[in-house]
């Protein structure tokens, strides 16, 4: 007889692409997940509009529908605010105060049951009574960086130039640590730009041996204690209490002693990130506990948009193995610790290959040839590899017969070339105008000449309508033509090397009934109302895409 299932694991990978995940199903190289395969029922199922990471996940979590939850991609303009607010705020409609709908971690919490929400593009901060939610790599706003400093190496010497990172002959006489040879002196510090005081650590290089410095004893944070770290071995976690912009943090961190002179004469010492312990879980105990008993090293990525590879893809799979992994000791241990009936987490290293891949196997694009295809099948494939190992390491350690377990996408991807930029045919039109500023630098946008403002995500012009926007310009009795005015230009957008139209539906908003009835991009929101939401032809010969940051293209020295 079954066992009736009474817990839920909810696995989510980011832009799971079904032809890429049944084609390596059939290869027999992703042996876990065709476990839950095997054992349960699969399918397809359309992306709620607009298909992307904020709006699909919150319709994951809550069972509702965009019109009805609300969070309409990555930005979001709320009435009332200046136009170009909401993007100085990326993913805050991924925020539960913003959400119109019930999460389900919130209805089984009325239930009495315990829930575990992480790395989750949506919730945060929650109210959980039983149970909490964690951040981890996607960032969302109002929360507190996990952490403030990448891998950092310190290279001391007795010689050296810098005062903070002078070896000394030894200064206190009282130190009792046993050392055959004089003990030496160095101080931890570190400078970073996230970092106002790094209150300085004290740590002195000992020898083990009477010919030779082989160890380092480093102090605790505050403790009077010291930590004895051998040759080329990782601490324990070190304590400090660390100056930021934020305010004072508790901060967490290991070092380790990559190349030590016998003589004592230099120190190359290895400190992984500082991470740290506030203000990314809820309750906020959750944040040490997770650094010290299921961090993996060296998570920071230098990515100016979450989705996108700064950098070499191979060196970026090699973090995203350890996020994975990261990910699962985090679920491991939480299930240890509170014994969570329901977990929902995130993870997004298939999105940000596939953005930097697709295009490299698609012979008729642009960036196509048999060597980048070769090696684009490799980092794809690696990829789906890492969740596989993630899912194996998840279904050894908590799943019972008694869990539900659900490997769940949110949209999928095309291979993509082309980037547009449709911000000169909106100037052209008169309805977007810049200026420069006093430095005649940079360009500003002139909200006395601005009638329309241009979201990209999600795809949706406001009318810059008087008596509604702080900036407003546009009368009520001309609100209709300048609506007309927009559909048209971006009707009149082509591409410059085929000639051919580039928007395939653009439409007014403000209506569920319209959007809802052309079933294109679905109802829209009644309070996020008054825009025209608009789509991206897509055929096999061309495809167009809209620009991944605006910084780069779309407002460049508007802010």
């Amino acid at each position: 007889m079954s066992i009736k299932p009474k817990k839920l694991l909810l696995i989510g990978v980011d832009q799971a692409i079904p032809y890429l995940l049944n084609k390596f199903l059939a290869e027999g190289i992703l042996p876990n997940i065709n476990k839950i395969v095997e054992k349960g029922v699969s399918g397809e199922a359309y992306s709620c509009p607009p298909c992307d990471t904020p709006t699909n996940w919150t319709t994951i979590a809550t069972g509702a529908k965009t019109a009805v939850h609300g969070a309409t991609s990555f930005y979001i303009h709320i009435p009332g605010e200046p136009l170009d607010h909401g993007l100085n705020i990326r993913s805050r409609g991924s925020l539960s105060k913003y959400c119109e709908a019930e999460y389900l971690w919130d209805a089984a919490d009325k239930q009495g049951l315990t829930s575990f929400v992480f790395n989750y593009p949506g919730g945060w901060p929650g109210n959980l009574k039983n149970g909490g939610i964690g951040l981890l790599t996607w960032p969302l706003p109002e929360t507190l960086p996990r952490e403030l400093t990448m891998t950092t190496t310190l290279k001391y010497t007795k010689n050296g130039s810098k005062k903070a990172l002078k070896i000394k002959s030894m200064e206190e006489k009282d130190l009792e640590i046993k050392t055959y040879l004089p003990p030496l002196q160095i101080s931890i510090e570190i400078q970073h730009k996230n970092i106002n005081k790094f209150p300085p650590l004290k740590a002195y290089i000992i020898a083990k041996k009477e010919n030779e410095y082989d160890r380092l004893a480093i102090q605790n944070g505050n403790d009077s204690n010291y930590q004895i770290l051998n040759n080329e071995e990782w601490s324990d976690w070190i304590c400090n209490q660390v100056s930021t912009e934020y305010g004072i943090l508790p901060c967490l961190f290991k070092a380790r002693i990559k190349k030590l002179a016998s003589d004592g004469s230099s120190l190359s010492l290895q400190l992984t990130s500082i991470y740290n312990t506030k203000g990314w879980t809820n309750p906020e105990e959750y944040g040490e506990k997770i650094i010290r008993n299921a961090i993996i090293y060296e998570l920071a990525r230098d990515q100016k948009v979450d989705y996108m590879i700064s950098g070499k893809v191979k060196s970026f799979l090699g973090l995203a193995r350890k996020e994975a992994l990261t990910i699962a000791k985090t679920i491991k241990y939480m299930k240890d610790y509170i014994n969570w009936d329901i977990c929902f987490f995130h993870i997004h290293l298939l999105d940000s290959v596939n953005h930097s891949t697709l295009g490299h196997l698609y012979p008729e694009s642009s960036l196509y040839t048999e060597k980048r295809e070769k090696k684009a099948w490799d980092h794809i494939q690696t990829a789906y590899r890492i969740v596989d190992e993630m899912v194996k390491l998840l279904l050894e350690s908590v799943v019972d017969e008694e869990t539900i377990v659900v490997f769940l996408s949110d949209h999928g991807a095309m291979p993509s070339w082309k980037v547009i930029n449709f911000i000169p045919s909106f100037v052209e039109a008169n309805l977007l105008s810049y200026k420069l500023d006093d430095s005649k630098e940079n360009y500003l946008i002139d909200w006395t000449k601005t009638k329309t403002f241009p979201y990209i995500e999600p795809m949706y012009v406001w009318v810059n309508l008087k008596g509604r926007d702080p900036h407003g310009i546009v009368d009520s009795s001309d609100y209709e033509s300048v609506r007309d005015d927009i559909i048209n230009t971006l009707y009149n957008l082509k591409d410059p090397d085929t000639g051919e139209k580039i928007i395939e539906l653009a439409m007014k908003g403000g209506c569920n009934a319209v959007a809802s009835t052309l079933g294109v991009l679905g109802s829209v929101s009644r309070k996020y109302a008054h825009k025209i939401p608009f789509i991206v032809k897509i055929n096999h010969n061309e495809l167009l895409t809209y620009p991944n940051t605006f910084d780069q293209i779309m407002f460049s020295g508007s802010k």
